[in-house]
């Protein structure tokens, strides 16, 4: 008997209890148990009580409580089947998901973010984010917050999570969703995950993006590069002040040296809330603009007066400096400065003029001798019908008249040489013509007489070189003659 309860005790020592015996048990439907005893029957019986009712194995041969049992575990796990699903049917009517704005809101954590340039950390799409009662980009913003300004303790997922719930921005519907019913939701099709996941979810994207480092026991920590940017945000709350004090001492130093009159009724801060000429924004707007366009601007009005001094002209970008005065008494130098250049420039050109006749005309003095002053004056088709020295005004024109001049030099030397084979030949011819005729008057007769074989010319005047003084001999006696 057990507690009232008839039982009966098998023991299996060499055989198990058989299938008949079982079978009668079962009829009998009185709860038994077979007790293994095959690895005690080495031992005493009285050394086996403890084994007997502790250690030893046991299995049920017939538990006539079984199918009621059996029935009370299905009934339960039916209607925690049903709670399941009418939680995952709860769950799914009340979430309505939340995708990134398109535009900025209104909350203070994202407004914070935004103005410090940090708009790329927020408004990123993750499942779950419906579980919020806040946008995207505001509850994210609280998450981003709360990692920078965790310097004396780690800052865990659960930290993230715990600074929401204090918010109250988790929907009371969904703050303690099991992972049971956030799986079967998002097997459902629904773009869900609990509230935990979902900050995971996120934290892990600004991993991705480098903007935080993950470490053991889910802590998380902000990189390098998000510090830098968190730097730059701080220096950008602090650039338009800087900017100002910098621009107040470019104006003031293009200024400088100005006469009183024209500065006293400048006013720096009225300047700075004008409009720039030719620009769509005041200085006041620029101030707020990007680093390149900020850096042209400086640029532009701190070379003002420089450009006045070494470039003016009279539709210059004052950028509304009061330089008026001092870029019209830049433009009268300038006036001033050109004509006398061109001055010395026409004066310039008038005694490289006379230098280039001068070095013309000692040029042809020594190469052509007399009468080079004629050809000097002369106009020559190779000069454009000009004359040397009309020629020679300029640098190029110079240059054609010493090649005329080389040119004209060549032909005197080609014509005297030819005048020297001349006088050569009719003298050696006039010698030998001496030498065969007898009588002088005869051979000066003969060089003078025109002759048929030498169409019709002269030995006198057809010898002009060594060969025609030869041809002309061929005519002359063999030997000495007096006819």
């Amino acid at each position: 008997m057990l507690r009232d309860r008839r039982l009966i005790v098998e023991f299996k020592v060499t055989h198990p209890c058989d299938d008949v015996k079982i079978a009668r048990i079962r009829a009998m439907n009185v709860g038994a148990i077979e007790i293994d005893l095959s690895a005690y029957r080495d031992r005493a019986l009285d050394e086996l009580a403890d084994d007997i009712l502790y250690n030893a194995p046991r299995i049920w041969l017939h538990n006539p409580h079984e199918p009621a049992a059996r029935d009370r575990v299905s009934e339960r796990a039916r209607q925690r089947a049903e709670d399941r699903q009418k939680s995952i049917d709860e769950h799914h009517r009340n979430y309505r998901h939340r995708l990134p704005a398109p535009k900025g809101g209104s909350g203070e954590c994202e407004a914070i973010l935004r103005q410090d340039g940090l708009d790329a950390l927020i408004n990123l799409p993750v499942d779950g984010s419906g579980c919020f009662s806040v946008p995207l980009a505001e509850w994210q913003g609280a998450i981003v917050l709360g990692l920078l300004e965790s310097k004396s303790q780690p800052f865990r997922t659960r930290t993230a999570v715990a600074a929401l719930v204090r918010r109250n921005w988790i929907d009371p519907h969904f703050r303690s969703v099991s992972e049971d019913i956030a799986k079967a939701l998002k097997e459902a099709g629904l773009p869900f995950a609990s509230p935990a996941k979902s900050v995971e979810s996120y934290l892990r994207q600004l991993e991705q993006l480098g903007f935080v480092h993950s470490a053991p026991s889910e802590i998380w920590k902000a990189s390098g590069p998000l510090r830098q940017r968190i730097r730059e945000a701080d220096e950008l709350r602090a650039r338009p002040a800087k900017r100002l004090a910098e621009l107040r001492g470019i104006v003031s130093e293009q200024l400088v040296g100005l006469p009183d009159e024209e500065t006293r009724d400048f006013s720096f801060e009225a300047w700075i809330l004008a409009d720039l000429s030719g620009r769509v924004q005041s200085v006041a707007d620029a101030i707020h603009g990007s680093d390149p366009e900020w850096t042209a601007l400086c640029h532009q009005l701190s070379n003002i007066r420089t450009r006045i001094r070494f470039s003016p002209r009279a539709d210059l970008e004052l950028l509304g400096l009061p330089c008026e005065g001092e870029l019209a008494r830049a433009l009268q130098r300038k006036r001033l400065e050109a004509e006398d250049r061109e001055r010395e420039k026409r004066e310039k050109e008038k005694a490289d003029a006379e230098a280039r006749v001068v070095r013309l005309s000692k040029l042809a003095a020594a190469d052509l001798g007399e009468g080079y002053e004629i050809w000097l004056r002369t106009g020559d088709a190779a000069l454009n019908g000009q004359s040397p020295l009309e020629s020679a005004q300029s640098e190029t024109g110079l240059r054609d008249a010493l090649h005329a001049l080389g040119r004209k030099a060549d032909q005197l030397r080609i014509e005297e040489q030819a005048r020297e084979r001349r006088h050569k030949a009719v003298r050696e011819l006039e010698a030998l013509a001496r030498n065969r005729y007898i009588d002088p008057a005869r051979a000066d007769l003969w060089m003078r007489s025109s002759r048929p074989e030498l169409g019709g010319q002269s030995p006198a005047n057809f010898a002009i070189d060594d060969a025609t003084r030869d041809k002309c001999a061929t005519y002359l006696p063999g030997k000495k003659s007096r006819y």
